[in-house]
């Protein structure tokens, strides 16, 4: 893949994440162990998109948040994007 796409790609992808920022750094407090479905915690009425663990240490997201599915598709592309542009680049090398 030539450099110039990262020239359009990098900006975009900053853009967006800078977007999320104010959204990541709304943390809630711990909510009770009844809203959580399993381990995954969904509460529409909950604002945060990141709350404390129920147990341990760290946060978890809010599920209930929509824009918590922005930030889980938004880690899965940065996970999933460097192994689909070296298999597209790989494809690409003359033989």
């Amino acid at each position: 893949m030539p450099p110039a796409i990262w020239i359009i790609l990098g900006p975009v992808l900053l853009l967006g994440t800078l977007a999320l920022l104010p959204l990541i750094f709304q943390i809630g407090r711990r909510p009770p162990d009844e809203e959580y479905r399993g381990f995954l915690y969904s509460n529409p009425d909950n604002p945060a998109l990141f709350v404390p663990k129920r147990s341990g240490i760290g946060y978890t997201l809010n599920f209930g948040n929509p824009w918590s599915w922005a930030v889980l598709t938004l880690i899965i592309a940065m996970v999933v994007l460097p192994f689909v542009l070296t298999v597209i680049n790989v494809r690409q090398l003359p033989k």
